[in-house]
């Protein structure tokens, strides 16, 4: 059975790893009808806030409180005690950026290479060109579920090194082949024709795929399968 993660539980984890360690703290006590989101737009000063900034302190509440799943968050009750900041840290433009397209679908691809347990590597034929496809099981929105749905492909050099990856748009851009091609550089382009060219994908996000595939990669050799 797959153990993907949501999207949106992809984005928590994303955002929350990215914010500041608080160091002081005060306490309080949850008030009927009080929420983690209303309490960090008042907590903010509640005027002139963008919906990114309140769930951005949102969220800090949250991790100061151990509440990493969106079940946590809504799980609160009347005169419960948590933990606020004690000061308001600065938190960086940064991590207001809003993802791009590229930077989403990849955080959802590295979710499923590190926690579906049915991801496995087939090497494709001929050998000579060094093409591996990753696969996993997915239910599909009309109820069809396929036990070999494509999550991305990859190619090696004669080094074992990532030449270029192909992968999927999570709003699925091309139906009938993968929407990116990402060099060992990072340098994507959409995969239509003419092809276009996609924003650079910053090197920690490209590590962190890259390194993720490699895990895979290393599991393959354990017990190769080959994809014809």
């Amino acid at each position: 059975m797959a153990n993907n993660i949501s999207t949106e539980q992809a984005v928590i984890n994303q955002v929350m790893a990215s914010l500041p360690e608080v160091k002081s703290k005060k306490e309080h006590t949850l008030k009927s009808g009080e929420s983690l989101w209303s309490i960090a737009k008042r907590e903010l000063g509640g005027k002139n806030l963008s919906n990114r900034e309140i769930r951005d302190y949102m969220l800090l509440i949250a991790k100061l409180n151990n509440l990493t799943t969106v079940d946590k968050m809504n799980e609160l009750y009347v005169n419960q005690k948590i933990y606020l900041p004690a000061e308001i840290p600065r938190i960086s433009a940064q991590n207001h950026k809003e993802r791009s397209d590229l930077e989403k679908s990849v955080d959802s691809i590295i979710n499923i290479l590190q926690n579906d347990k049915t991801v496995r590597v087939k090497r494709a034929t001929p050998e000579f060109l060094n093409l591996f496809h990753i696969f996993h099981e997915k239910v599909y929105p009309s109820g069809f579920r396929s036990s070999e749905s494509p999550v991305l492909s990859f190619r090696l050099d004669e080094n074992e090194k990532i030449r270029d990856v192909s992968m999927d748009d999570l709003k699925n851009i091309n139906t009938i082949h993968y929407d990116y091609e990402i060099d060992s550089n990072g340098k994507a382009e959409i995969d239509i024709y003419p092809e276009r060219p996609a924003e650079q994908l910053g090197r920690k996000d490209k590590e962190a795929l890259f390194n993720e595939i490699y895990k895979q990669y290393e599991s393959y050799k354990k017990n190769p399968i080959r994809f014809y």
